[in-house]
This record gives structure tokens, C-alpha cells and sequence, in this order.
């Protein structure tokens, strides 16, 4: 079981130390940090470890801490307000900005530099919430069809959540399960995990030949998994 520190305090750069926002104690055998989607620093330590060897660690790292952190704390600001109106987000990998108006459906209109989605004034939030997943389990099911149909396997379903800290998974019986925040993302991106889920319906793990059929159809995997990492923050769109 993991126990973190009573009072986690806010990281400052300071000339002697860096103090992380937390420290997640457990039993495992090396000292980890993360910088999660609001900047928070986070730090995994084996119980053994004092605070000494724990800020010289975070010394060691105080560029990349800084840098991710920034970069972190500027995406929270993107991240919507009560007030809708004029919110902008990506949905397909393309810019979509929000207008409210007096009537009860939702309206799509294509753009040539940002798209527009109307929202009813009454319950937008709600109303987009599940436009959005209706849509999300439209695209991610054909998807899905398509692919599996290329790779010749097999899948038992298609469901669709509203994970924020995994973006798709695949069960034992292989049924397939994506946050529909994924819709957020280039179609590419979505092809890429679509096919990532897939491929382990032949292998259950990560290994060698679980990567050779996922780069089979998906060359620049590499490329398309560091853009879900970049943007882990649009996770808490919504």
C-alpha cells in the first residue's frame, strides 16, 4: 500500500532544494517523479529513503522538473471555465469553438480555420457531454470494425467511458473500452490506439511481439504515443 506525506507542499525553486507537492511512499526499489496535467510534483520513493536522497534526486532532475511543470501549468489554463461560451478545445484533432444560442439541438458547422459547435443554452455542458460520447462510440466502433478486419482479429465489443487516466484498454475476453476523451485527438492518434487495443487481442502484454504488430500497421507509433503523452492534459476536458 502506498502513504503519502500528511502535508504535501506547493514546489518552489529555491537555491538549495526543490520541494515537491508530494511524496507517495511504497515498496519499491527506486525514486520516481512526475509532473501531473496542474504541474503538481509528484514523487515515488521506497519506504527506506530520507529526505536527503530524495531532494538530491529532485536536484538532479530540477531542469526537467521546471521545464515539464511549466509546460504543464500553461495547458491547465486551456482547460474550460463554468461559462462555455466561446470555449475552444480540439475535437478530431481540429480546433472547435463553442457558441450558445436559444435553440434545443446541437449544430456542427466545418470551418476553414476552426470548426463550431452550438450548443442549446439549457444544460450545455450536459448536452455536449453526451454529444460527445455518442460520437466518440460512432467513430471508435467503425474504427475499430475496419481494423480489426485488416489485422484479422477478432474483438467482443466496443465501449466507451469517461476515464481520464487511460485512454483505451482491452479485457481478457477482449473487449475493447476507450475514454471518450480520445475523440479529442487526431484521427491518427485514435487509429493508434484502436490498433494498440487490438494487438492485444493476440498478446496480453506489452513484449516484442505485441510492438512488431502494433508498428505493422502503425509505422509512427512512436510519434503518435508521445502526442497522447503531450497532451495528457486534454484529459480533463470536460
Amino acid at each position: 500500500m502506498e502513504m503519502a506525506e500528511r502535508q504535501p507542499c506547493r514546489l518552489r525553486e529555491v537555491s538549495e532544494k526543490i520541494i515537491p507537492d508530494q511524496i507517495i511512499r511504497s515498496r519499491r526499489k527506486t525514486l520516481s517523479v512526475t509532473v501531473d496535467v496542474f504541474g503538481r510534483v509528484i514523487v515515488r520513493a521506497p519506504l527506506r529513503y530520507g529526505e536527503e536522497r530524495i531532494f538530491s534526486f529532485l536536484e538532479e532532475k530540477r531542469a526537467w522538473i521546471i521545464r515539464h511543470k511549466t509546460r504543464r501549468m500553461q495547458a491547465a489554463q486551456t482547460l474550460p471555465s463554468a461559462d462555455l461560451e466561446g470555449y475552444r478545445f480540439l475535437l478530431l484533432g481540429r480546433y472547435v469553438r463553442i457558441r450558445l444560442y436559444n435553440l434545443s439541438r446541437i449544430r456542427f458547422e466545418r470551418g476553414e480555420e476552426e470548426d463550431v459547435i452550438f450548443l442549446p443554452k439549457v444544460k450545455s455542458r450536459e448536452r455536449l457531454l453526451k454529444w460527445l460520447k455518442e460520437n466518440a462510440k460512432r467513430i471508435f466502433s467503425a474504427e475499430a470494425e475496419r481494423r480489426a478486419s485488416e489485422m484479422g482479429v477478432s474483438f467482443r465489443s466496443v465501449s466507451v467511458g469517461s476515464a481520464k487516466s487511460r485512454w483505451g484498454s482491452c479485457s481478457a475476453d477482449n473487449a475493447l473500452h476507450f475514454s471518450f476523451r480520445l475523440i479529442y485527438a487526431p484521427r491518427e492518434v485514435i487509429d493508434y490506439v484502436i490498433v494498440h487495443e487490438l494487438a492485444h487481442t493476440v498478446h496480453k502484454n506489452h513484449g516484442s511481439g505485441f510492438w512488431a504488430l502494433v508498428e505493422k500497421y502503425v509505422p509512427r507509433r512512436k510519434a503518435l504515443r508521445a502526442w497522447l503523452k503531450d497532451h495528457a492534459f486534454v484529459m480533463e476536458i470536460f
